[in-house]
């Protein structure tokens, strides 16, 4: 089984649906009541616009007043409630909750402006990224009859805690002051989004049913004229991938350009997985290449997600690449990335694809200049957010923050971060500590090395 022909735009974007109607419905309920997702999120949006321009007359006559009045006398403006200016999507990832936002902005004919809370961490880069897009008119704005702005903010769950640097406090702000509605994207429930949970509209989006993800798939494998896959392995591919219909759409892909004449099985349960050798070494060839050619020739044979090794180079970058203008120079060609990315995303320009690659694949390793024959074996880090957004720990260091979290109610993130440093800290001078600690916490030898 052979593709008709190889194609650089990804099947999930070519099989996004454009409109609602296009679209199968995911069940949600809002607590434990079951809501029709769709018309909600509509009647949200116009509501919105219909509260917020009210609204905005209102404080018009407010500002006139304060103008004409002493300070004493002035009165303060109006603020939409939180509960109509946001709501959040909640469910796993790949089941559609991005693509609902997409075709509902088309549905009412709106631009949709997304961003990824994930890759702001803190207030400070939190409030750039967002203060103009949610308060204000771009400039073009105001030369044609632009489209009304829809707000989208994926993976609000990679977001720091209330306890950590503000962020949640600043979305709530965001939100607060917002002139567009905003939808945000989770792919799990966090405790430390209790505060915005409990000041929004939380839905919680469930995976489309079984029948549903096969009738979808059975739609592409007829229109890309996939042949030899029967009934049995479509359904295994379905149960391999626990209700993430993007995983389905993405393994179609691959055996579209694949052959079959192998095990089907064993190549049905290898689709899709970027393995932690394949990536080691996949890291490791692209940072001795010399050429851009080279580079090229390094991800052309890797059928790793492309988003998936630009988080794998970012994250190793500093590994390899160590004078700061070199290192300048690289995050440089990543931000550039990053950007040609964004109007890939936004425009659909696929065509674009092969430059995101040589910007944050060749651009990156190509900044290293200098290197020594002799050079000594290079620690090569799993990225801490993963293409899905959840933070990647290896095997001990997740049985390490387990063992944390029992005793101090603190996320992944805080554990990592803040709390495992510190106990370093404490442990690197005084043996006597490690042994307190290490009982207090009930590691094991393996565990124990974490904190050395």
């Amino acid at each position: 089984m052979v593709a008709q022909k190889t194609e650089k735009m990804p099947w999930v974007e070519k099989y996004r649906p454009k409109f609602t109607r296009d679209m199968a419905f995911p069940t949600a309920k809002v607590g434990r009541q079951k809501v029709d997702l769709i018309e909600d999120l509509k009647k949200f949006v116009i509501s919105f616009f219909k509260e917020k321009e009210k609204l905005n007359e209102v404080n018009r006559q407010i500002k006139i007043h304060n103008r004409t009045h002493e300070e004493k006398e002035h009165q303060e403006e109006k603020k939409l409630l939180l509960d109509k200016a946001a709501v959040l999507l909640e469910g796993p990832p790949g089941i559609g909750k991005t693509t609902i936002a997409y075709a509902l902005a088309n549905d009412l004919n709106m631009e949709v402006i997304e961003t990824n809370a994930s890759d702001t961490r803190t207030k400070g880069a939190l409030e750039l990224k967002l203060r103009e897009t949610t308060k204000s008119r771009g400039i073009m704005d105001f030369v044609v009859q632009s489209k009304k702005k829809l707000i989208l903010i994926d993976e609000i769950d990679g977001l720091y805690g209330v306890t950590d640097r503000g962020a949640v406090p600043t979305i709530l702000s965001l939100i607060e002051n917002t002139q567009f509605p905003i939808i945000m994207c989770s792919n799990k429930y966090k405790q430390n989004l209790q505060s915005l949970y409990k000041k929004i509209r939380r839905y919680e989006v469930n995976p489309l049913p079984d029948e549903e993800v096969f009738k979808i798939a059975r739609k592409i494998i007829v229109k890309e004229k996939i042949t030899g896959l029967s009934e049995k392995d479509l359904n295994l591919i379905i149960e391999k991938n626990e209700g993430d219909l993007r995983g389905v759409i993405n393994d179609l892909q691959g055996i579209s350009q694949g052959s079959l004449d192998k095990n089907v099985k064993e190549l049905i349960l290898n689709l899709g997985r970027d393995s932690t050798e394949e990536i080691f070494s996949l890291i490791k060839n692209l940072f001795q290449v010399n050429t851009l050619k080279e580079a090229r020739n390094v991800t052309n044979k890797s059928d790793v997600d492309y988003n998936f090794l630009y988080k794998w180079i970012n994250e190793n970058l500093t590994s390899y690449i160590r004078l700061n203008s070199e290192i300048a120079n690289a995050y440089e060609n990543l931000s550039l990335a990053d950007e040609i990315f964004g109007r890939i995303r936004k425009n659909q320009y696929w065509s674009l694809l092969p430059y995101f690659y040589d910007l944050f694949a060749g651009g990156v390793v190509l900044s290293r200049k200098h290197r020594t024959p002799d050079e000594i074996f290079h620690r090569i880090a799993f990225p801490r957010f993963t293409s899905t957004g959840f933070f990647s720990l290896s095997a001990n260091e997740r049985l390490l923050v387990e063992k944390i979290q029992k005793k101090y109610k603190i996320s992944d993130i805080e554990a990592v971060q803040d709390f495992i440093p510190f106990l370093k800290l404490l442990t690197e001078t005084s043996r006597k500590q490690l042994k307190e600690l290490s009982d207090w916490f009930e590691l094991d030898a393996s565990e124990k090395k974490l904190l050395k």
